[in-house]
Formats: structure tokens, C-alpha cells, sequence
């Protein structure tokens, strides 16, 4: 079986320095030129999002580069906003509030989950943006690319894993769980911020880690995972937003959604989050070096075979 889509976010170079805030300045400073005021979160913070698309362009989970220049941009790539939001605590509460009453789903043993996402791909060339051709590119592979199969910088990558596998539960196969003892995890998480944060370490194991880094990794990899207890994710969300200093920004993945990013302050990796559903949106970074590793959920399903798709 092959390592969880997560690995590839845990591969972000977190040691890295985030950019100031003059680096942010001017796309924010026009960002709030476009919006006509300069904006908070809102109660709503997917309205928020999605009513700033518009001027919000691919960037940083794109490869691309910051307005004010960033290290490791490719050439050919356009600029980058991210807007910054303050505090992930609001959001992270709002998006608990969202999923806690989403279906329950009921996978069974002998079912598998399909996962499939777009990711940078040094190897592909820049990335072209704006485009209505560059736009038709990724439509297309959103849609209909199969594992491997690249187009405008990014590549498909497809997984099929066994819901319940007894080679990757108990222990068997170090922290790489299946997707039944993730879905088991979530479902038995306590309310209290403190146990969760306590369970998803002793679940996601590290070292050479503050309890801050820790906490925000092994929280990330389950806020990641499919399928959820929507209480369960709902504890995650409300644990993440007791982590000191967590910080959200605003901004659009490679498809052009509206997705909000929590990071650590001083660390560039980010856990993106779809704007109109608070789920699992991929994994970006607030600068676009070279080896930085951007994924974006396309698709996510519980299926009766290997090979199916829906």
C-alpha cells in the first residue's frame, strides 16, 4: 500500500522563514483597493472567501511567486495575495460548527477509499495562470486525468486504499493507519481540546518537535482524512484552535477554489481547507521555492473495488 497523500505535506519545508509583511504589502494593499475596505473575518468566513476570489490569484499553492518576489519562483509564473486573516482560532471554530452535523458515513470491511489529487510538478514546466487554455488544462485533469498524466506544472496522482487493512492497524505499519482506524479515532475523540491534541500525538508519534508543531502535524493529518466522523472532525478543528498563535490566510488553490490556509507563525507549510465545505482542501506553502511540495484534493470516495472510481 502507498504512503498516505499527507507524507507529501509532511515533505513542506516547515524550517523555512515566512515572508514579512512588507514582502505581503502590495498585494494586500490592492487587495483592499478591489474589496473597497480592508476586511476581517467575518462570522461567516466562507462568504468572506468566496466573495474575494475574484482578486485573489494562484500563487502560493501554485508554485508560483509572491508579488514582492520569492525565492525559488519559476519563471513565467504569475504573482500571488494572500490575505492575511489573523487568528486561525475563529475560523477553525466556524468550520467545526460546519461539519459537526454532516452525514454520518458508514463504510464497511472489503470497501475502498479513492483518493485523488493534482501536485506540483517541478519536472512539468511553469504553470501557466489566467488563461482560458490554462484553465480548459486543468479542468480536464481534474476531471479526467488519470495517475501520472501531467498538464500545466501539476500531475494526477490516484490511490486506492483498503478500508479496513489489517497490514497497516495495530501498530503493524508504524503510523500509517488505515483509513478504519483513522474513521475508529475520530469517532471516540473526547470534546475536550486538550485529550484530542493528547490522543493525535500519541496516535501520530514525532520527535524533534515542539508540542506546538506536533500538535498542529498529527491534528493536520487527521483533518485529512476520508471518511470522517463529522464529530470527530468538528474535536480536531476545535483542538487545532487551542494551538498558540495558529494563523490563517485567504486565498484560491490550483483549481481556483476559495480555500483558507492555517500555519504555524514562522512556518511556511499549510493546511488548506475548502471555503465552502471547512473539508480537507490539499496542502499548500506561503512561498514557492523549488522543492515545495503543493497537493490539492480533487476527489474522495468510499468504493466496493480497487480500480473504481465512483
Amino acid at each position: 500500500m502507498d504512503s498516505d497523500e499527507m507524507t507529501l505535506v509532511r515533505e513542506l519545508r516547515a524550517e523555512a522563514p515566512a515572508p514579512d509583511r512588507a514582502a505581503l504589502a502590495a498585494g494586500r494593499q490592492r487587495l483592499t483597493e478591489v474589496a473597497g475596505r480592508r476586511r476581517r473575518l467575518r462570522t461567516d468566513w466562507r462568504l468572506a472567501a468566496v466573495a474575494t476570489a475574484a482578486v485573489i490569484t494562484v500563487g502560493a499553492v501554485a508554485g508560483t511567486q509572491f508579488t514582492s518576489g520569492g525565492k525559488g519562483a519559476q519563471q513565467g509564473a504569475g504573482p500571488t495575495t494572500l490575505f492575511e486573516l489573523g487568528s486561525a482560532a475563529p475560523v477553525l471554530r466556524s468550520a467545526a460548527d460546519e461539519v459537526a452535523d454532516d452525514p454520518v458515513p458508514v463504510p464497511t470491511t472489503g470497501q475502498w477509499v479513492y483518493t485523488k489529487q493534482l501536485v506540483s510538478d517541478a519536472n512539468a514546466g511553469p504553470r501557466q495562470s489566467g488563461t482560458q487554455e490554462a484553465e480548459r488544462e486543468l479542468t480536464a485533469l481534474a476531471r479526467e486525468g488519470k495517475s501520472g498524466e501531467k498538464a500545466n506544472g501539476l500531475r494526477v496522482i490516484e490511490h486506492w486504499y483498503r478500508y479496513a487493512d489489517p497490514a497497516f492497524e495495530n501498530g503493524r505499519s508504524g503510523d500509517d493507519h488505515s483509513p478504519r482506524e483513522r474513521f475508529t479515532l475520530l469517532a471516540a475523540l473526547p470534546t475536550d481540546p486538550a485529550g484530542v491534541r493528547e490522543q493525535a500525538r500519541a496516535f501520530y508519534p514525532g520527535e524533534n518537535e515542539t508540542t506546538a508543531q506536533h500538535d498542529f502535524r498529527a491534528l493536520s493529518v487527521l483533518a485529512a482524512s476520508y471518511p470522517a466522523d463529522p464529530k470527530g472532525l468538528a474535536s480536531v478543528y476545535r483542538a487545532m484552535a487551542t494551538i498558540p498563535g495558529l494563523e490563517a490566510v485567504q486565498t484560491v488553490d490550483v483549481l481556483n477554489r476559495p480555500v483558507i490556509g492555517i500555519h504555524l507563525p514562522g512556518e511556511r507549510g499549510l493546511l488548506l481547507l475548502n471555503a465552502r465545505t471547512s473539508l480537507y482542501a490539499g496542502g499548500g506553502s506561503t512561498d514557492a521555492s523549488a522543492d515545495s511540495v503543493v497537493t490539492a484534493r480533487v476527489k474522495a470516495v468510499v468504493v466496493d473495488r480497487k480500480g473504481q472510481r465512483s
